[in-house]
């Protein structure tokens, strides 16, 4: 089959690789449209994490299986144990030995991965691919914004108009909550009015001061968690989903006498991602920040995205 494999640092191959077969309880599942996500540009950049090269990377992918032939799925990346507290809880994205797709075990940047049949989840009828797709990033903010609990009545500030801002921005709109963004591209601001930012912004130094009930940060730097305790209300809240830095500094000092509540939030539950592809299917996004490419110039994609992120925010990779 064919495969986009990572090979460490900026090295990316389109090869012909062994198709995987399934095991025990495993179901083949054939990819038709991936998503590159930020985060499988972090290896590219040469932070590789625990991933280990030669591998193929993505977890954000829809597709068929031969199991269940005339239906499509999107695919539910992340895997437990089953029998923690965590899973046990429904908060698979909290297990201790979770693992990922893409990240400890083959990804979707090619024609076939086997995994679990309770990892396919049914794309409802007239839902087109490329809105399905989205599920995973989406997935993201909307377990965000149910741990912060936040409603119509509140105010959000996202930081960052990359994919997951974007489509916090959405999840805010689609819910009534009053969302403004801050991304310093200008084609970025554009598309999160489009998709419901009632303001945008290009500097954190425009929202210093107004005083939000929630703001998410979707790149997760040192000043962008810092300016997103600076621009919470007394008693607001800051959820950092961003990876962008590992370590860093904050006021401890601020976030005390302010009784500003911080929080570090990872991925999503199954039943956030389900009510992800379901707000899509009520009221899918506008694509027009979306570019495909064949997986064969998935390689080109990366490149886009580091280089040219003025006018590539979300490349989609489609079967060759």
């Amino acid at each position: 089959m064919n495969a986009l494999t990572w090979r460490g640092g900026s090295s990316l191959t389109f090869d012909r690789i062994p198709a995987p077969e399934p095991g025990d309880g495993e179901v083949a599942f054939d990819v038709s449209l991936a998503g590159i996500c930020g985060s499988d540009l972090h290896p590219y950049r040469g932070h590789a994490g625990p991933r280990v090269p030669p591998l193929v990377l993505g977890h954000e992918a829809v597709g068929t299986s031969p199991t269940r032939p005339g239906e499509r799925f999107v695919l539910f990346p992340l895997v437990g144990c089953s029998s923690c507290a965590a899973c046990l809880r429904g908060e698979i994205n909290l297990c201790r030995t979770r693992g990922l797709v893409g990240l400890d075990r083959q990804g979707v940047f090619a024609d076939r991965l086997v995994v679990s049949s309770e990892a396919l989840t049914p794309i409802p009828s007239g839902v087109a691919d490329r809105v399905a797709v989205l599920t995973e990033p989406l997935a993201a903010s909307v377990s965000a914004l149910r741990h912060a609990d936040v409603g119509p009545d509140d105010r959000v500030l996202v930081l960052g108009g990359g994919p997951i801002g974007l489509l916090a921005a959405h999840a805010c709109a689609v819910s009534g909550i009053d969302v403004s963004l801050v991304e310093p591209l200008d084609e970025r601001r554009r598309f999160a009015a489009v998709l419901g930012a009632q303001a945008t912004y290009a500097s954190t130094d425009e929202v210093v001061d107004q005083e939000f009930d929630l703001a998410i940060d979707a790149v997760g730097i040192q000043p962008t968690w810092q300016a997103g305790i600076a621009a919470v209300r007394m008693g607001g809240a800051v959820t950092i989903v961003g990876l962008g830095q590992t370590e860093g500094l904050f006021s401890a000092g601020d976030v005390v006498r302010r009784g500003i509540t911080v929080r570090g939030h990872y991925a999503y539950t199954r039943a956030d991602f389900e009510n992800a592809l379901a707000i899509l299917a009520r009221r899918p996004p506008s694509l027009e920040w979306l570019r495909s490419l064949p997986l064969s110039e998935g390689a080109e994609g990366f490149r886009l995205l580091v280089e040219e992120p003025e006018v590539n925010i979300k490349i989609l990779l489609e079967r060759d």
